[in-house]
Parts: C-alpha cells; structure tokens; sequence
C-alpha cells in the first residue's frame, strides 16, 4: 500500500495512488481525477444527476422544494384571482403552471436522503403508473377535451362592434359550412345582444359534445391543474414538504380573510384596487357561499395542524400562533361572508372541537383541568347561542317596530311605535339568521338530493334522461333548462313566470348539474377520482393508531390514538361534499383543490413505520 504523506497543509494524501475508484487503471491529472470525483454517482440527499449539486450551486437547493413551490403558487391563483371562477383571469398563468408542474413533478422530484436524482425519478414514475389517480385523470380529461372540441356552432352578437362573434367551437375548421353565410346576417334587433346555435352542427354527433366550446373549456380549465396537483403532491413531495405545503395554506388564507375583514369593515365596493366589483364578495370570492366553503375548511385544517404540532413538536417548526390566528380568522370570515352555510359550518366545526379534544386528551388531564376545561366549553357555547338569540330576537324586533311605525295612523301611534325598543343592524349577521329562521328545514330534510335547488334539480333530472351517457357539456344548463319546464302544469307555470336572471346557470347541487351536464360516463370518471383520494386517506387514517411518534401518543386508547390531522381533514371534507349538495361548491376551482389536498398531504402525517425509540436490551450476565 502507498505510503501516507503529509503535505503543509496537513492533510493526508496518498502520492502514489494511480486510480480513484474508476474503471481505468491509468493515471489521470488533477483535472480529470476532480472530474471523476463530481461525476462520480452519489447517494448525497442533494445529488443532482450523479453531482453533488451543493459543491457547484448552493442556490441549486431550493430545486429540492421547486413541486411543492409550484402547487403552492397554483393553489394561491385560483384563490385570489376571485376563486378561481373566471376563466379570462386564469388564462395567462395556469396554463403555464401546469405545463410546467407536469415536467418538474418527472424530472425533478423531491430525493430522498438515500437515493439519486435518477432513482427518485424511476420511483415517481413507477409510483404514477401504478395510481388509478392517473389513469383516471387521464380519461377525465380527454372526456372534458372531447366535449370542449366537439361543440355546436354558437353565434354571439355584439351590440357594441355590430358583429357576430364564433364563440364555438373552439377552432375554425370545426364551424359548420354555413357559418361564414350566417355571419354576414344582420339580426333583426341589432341593439341587443342575440345568441344563435346551428342545429344538427356538431362535427361528430356521436362523442362527447357540448354547446359552447368557450364555456366548456371552462370546466377543463380547473380540473385539469387541480389533477395535476393532487397528482404532484402525492408522488413527487416528502412527507415534510407536504406538512409545509398545509402551513402555508393556513398562513396564505390567514392573509385573504384579513383583506376581506378590512374590506367588509371599510365597506369597499373594490376586489382589488382599481377593480370595482357590482355584486357581493368577500375577500377574493365573488360568490357568497364559495367563501362560505373555503374558510371553515381551513378552520378545521388549523386546528388539526395546532394539535399535530402540539403532539409532535419536534417535526413541526411553525409556531402555534400560526394555527390560533388562522383559526380565529377563518371563523370571523365565515361569518362575514353573507351564508347562512358559513355560521352553521362555523358552529358545526367548534362544537365538534369542543366535544373531541377533551375526549382526546382526557387521561392526561388534571383534576383541576379537566373540571374547567368543560365549564370553559359550557360558557362560550352559552355566549355564541346567547348572542345568536340575541340577534334573532333584535331582528324581529327592528321588523316588528317598522312595521308599526307604517301602519299607524294616529300621533298616538306613531308617538307609540317609535318607543319601541330598536337595535343597531349588522347586516352580514342579521341576514344570515333571519336566513336561517326562514329556512323551511322539515323540507330541507325530506328532500336531500333537491334540498335547495328545488325546481332546477328537478330540470337538471329531465335533462339527464335525454343525455344520459354523455351529457350535453359544461354549462349547458343554463341553455337548456328552460326547454324542460311543462307549462300544462300550473305549479311549473308559476315557475316560469317567478324565474330571475340570477341563479339560472346552475342547478345549486353539484352531483345533478355534474350529472346533467357530463353524463354517467364524465360523472362516473369523476366519482373515480374522488375514490383514488378517499381510499388511500381512509388506509392512512386506519393505520395511524399503530404508529404512534412518541409515548404519551401510544399510551391512548385506539381512537384517540388516530393523527389528529386526519380527524379534522375528515371533518373538513365531509363539510364540503354535504354543501356541495345544496350549493356549487366544486365550481370554484379553488374549494376543489383544497378538497383534494386535504386527502393527499394525510401521508405527510402519518409515518409508514413505528418511530418510537427503542428501548435497549438489558446485559445479560
């Protein structure tokens, strides 16, 4: 063996060695022997094709986090661009996201610490040809493609430019022959605005078709960067990052509802500054009930994330103020947001919590403890139900001594009804429980599927018997719910004689409108999706009892035993699909991604072994 030579430096070196771990046995200059060595495969947890990219880079790092970053950056578009519903604010920037989550999520995921840039390709790759998640993307997106391709040929005419304009479908080559005639047709009220659709257009009648291609690629438009997500965030990310990607959910929402409370307290008609906005939102959400979904969702995902971290604080670095604040904030935003969903989810959530966490952390309680915490518990409940009677009964008051004072004829009267007893309103508050007193729920009750659609379910029902396989496209309710009213029935006279403009383009139960418009085969493949979520979630709920992370945990009895996370993301998402049958939930792209990361960042909480330390064997004598 060469013998060991100390050089001015001090460091050992071997000055006869001919050859470092290479193939060739002939010598090589010191330029070829450092080529050899940063070339040379590693297993370092920052290996970069074969390079400890460290060495050459050390920004190169932040490509580790570069998935998580960019799932993170999608979530925050479709939740600020006014939740994701208008499509002409999203064009310029998902797209582009996509594209390029799609390439990063296969060529450069997340490594772990024992494998190189190459083995965690070959693993991501593999683990997405096995996930039914995949293939069943696939095919739900070629089925929305197929129907935003194959639509009728829709003219729309422009009062303002005195012009048609081809609104479908989306290509040229696609139109009908007689389109280029009809465009020069002048209609016969050219002050208004005036829809035509072809008959018997569609360029194959026998595929998936819709009316109007630039609605329909509306539809494609959210579900195809949602899936892609769920998809990244599944196979292409740690466990760690998926816990930062749920932090910075909470902390990112704690920022939108601190813009909408500023906004409701000024009273500001602006979604942004410089934008004016004619209808009601709150913070981002054009739609009330949207805002309604969205904040207690986040709410029980803080409180799941403040127990977690409360429970393993040695895996989590945010601070508990983080949760708290979200908490508290997503709670007051709900409220805010003008839905009668909101208060009664909101109330939902913290009566839940109150019940479940000194269930959980019962035994470990002192007496003292575990006498206040529920007195604690019994007093806020009695405030919240104090107040919201409270302003019930202020609101029946203010009605009853304003409609006093427009029937009195008298000064007597009048002297009398303005001394009845009036209350300050609060508008988003008051509107809501009266809402909520109105609301007819034995009706509500018997009738789950048409619980707050009413006569649209009923529409959206007949629309389905004569599209049943493959629907007749996104947004196509709106088109042709009209056609299906029986004006030989009185009862549905009366409908079409109370119809509005407002509320007419959706069903307000997303199961029938998905099922109107998409048929049993787009409906079916998207019930699939939702099950390659569910199952896996449900599969690491049951299996979190028998890895418990530290010793007070296994001390527990099984069902105090599961990942606090679990049971919250649970709850969140069974609030989501129960409004989804009373309202459109799932049309805004920013409550269906967070639906679908609820499911997928629960393996970020949960170990696939047991982490206990353990306990070394006694010496034997």
């Amino acid at each position: 063996m060469s013998p060991k030579v100390k050089n001015n430096s001090g460091r050992v070196f071997f000055p006869q060695r001919r050859h470092l771990n290479t193939r060739s046995r002939g010598g090589l200059c010191r330029a070829g022997q450092k080529a050899v060595r940063l070339l040379r495969i590693s297993r370092h947890k920052h290996a970069l094709f074969g390079v400890k990219y460290g060495r050459l880079f050390p920004v190169m790092g932040i490509v580790r986090h570069i998935v998580v970053a960019l799932v993170a950056l999608m979530f925050t578009l479709f939740t600020w661009l006014g939740g994701g519903i208008v499509p002409r604010w999203l064009a310029p920037w998902v797209p582009w996201v996509t594209l390029l989550l799609i390439e990063v999520m296969i060529l450069l995921p997340e490594q772990r610490r024992t494998e190189s840039l190459l083995e965690a390709r070959t693993r991501v790759w593999k683990s997405l040809l096995r996930d039914p998640l995949t293939w069943l993307s696939l095919a739900l997106v070629a089925f929305l493609t197929v129907q935003w391709l194959n639509a009728y040929t829709f003219l729309e005419w422009d009062p303002a430019k005195q012009a048609w304009e081809v609104v479908s479908p989306a290509f040229e080559w696609l139109r009908h022959p007689d389109t280029a005639a009809l465009l020069e047709r002048t209609p016969a009220n050219p002050r208004q605005t005036t829809y035509l659709r072809l008959p018997d257009s569609l360029p194959v009648p026998w595929l998936p078709h819709a009316l109007r291609a630039d609605e329909a690629v509306t539809v494609l438009a959210w579900f195809a960067p949602v899936l892609t997500a769920l998809l990244a965030m599944r196979h292409a990310t740690l466990r760690h990052s998926k816990r930062m990607l749920c932090a910075f959910i909470c902390a990112m929402t704690s920022v939108l509802a601190v813009a909408g409370i500023f906004q409701y307290l000024v009273g500001g008609t602006f979604l942004y500054w410089g934008m004016e906005s004619h209808a009601f939102f709150f913070a981002t959400f054009g739609y009330p009930n949207h805002a309604a979904c969205f904040f207690p969702a986040v709410m029980a995902l803080a409180l799941g994330m403040l127990l977690w971290k409360i429970e393993h604080r040695e895996h989590s670095r945010m601070p508990a103020v983080l949760y708290i604040g979200t908490f508290i904030l997503c709670a007051v935003s709900a409220i805010l947001s003008g839905s009668r969903a909101g208060v009664l989810f909101t109330l939902a959530i913290i009566g839940f919590a109150a019940l479940y966490i000194p269930l959980r952390y019962f035994e470990s309680m002192s007496m003292r403890l575990r006498v206040a915490l529920p007195a604690l518990l019994f007093t806020l409940a009695a405030i919240v139900i104090g107040s919201a009677a409270f302003r019930i009964y202020a609101v029946s008051a203010n009605e009853r001594r304003a409609a006093a004072i427009a029937s009195a004829t008298t000064p007597e009267a009048h002297a009398a009804a303005f001394a009845m007893p009036t209350y300050r309103a609060i508008p988003a508050v008051d509107a809501v429980l009266k809402e909520i007193g109105e609301t007819d729920w034995a009706h509500f009750i018997r009738h789950p599927m048409l619980m707050r659609s009413g006569y649209q379910g009923i529409l959206a029902l007949r629309q389905l018997e004569d599209y049943p396989l493959f629907g007749s496209g996104a947004w196509s309710f709106r088109w042709l719910n009209i056609n299906y009213i029986n004006t030989e029935l009185p009862e549905e006279r009366e409908w079409l004689r109370n119809r509005k403009v407002s509320g007419q383009a959706n069903v307000h139960n997303d199961t029938l409108q998905f099922l109107a418009e998409h048929g049993w085969v787009g409906f079916g493949l998207m019930l699939g999706c939702i099950a390659a979520l569910v199952l896996p979630f449900f599969k690491t709920l049951l299996r979190s009892p028998s890895v418990p992370q530290n010793d007070a945990v296994a001390d527990r009895i099984w069902f105090n035993r599961i990942c606090a996370y679990c049971i919250f993301a649970l709850a969140a998402t069974t609030l989501i699909a129960a409004h989804s049958f009373i309202d459109l939930v799932f049309r805004s792209p920013a409550c269906m991604m967070l639906y679908g990361l609820l499911f997928v960042c629960a393996e970020g909480f949960v170990p696939r072994r047991t982490v206990l330390p353990k306990t070394a064997p006694s010496a034997q004598a």
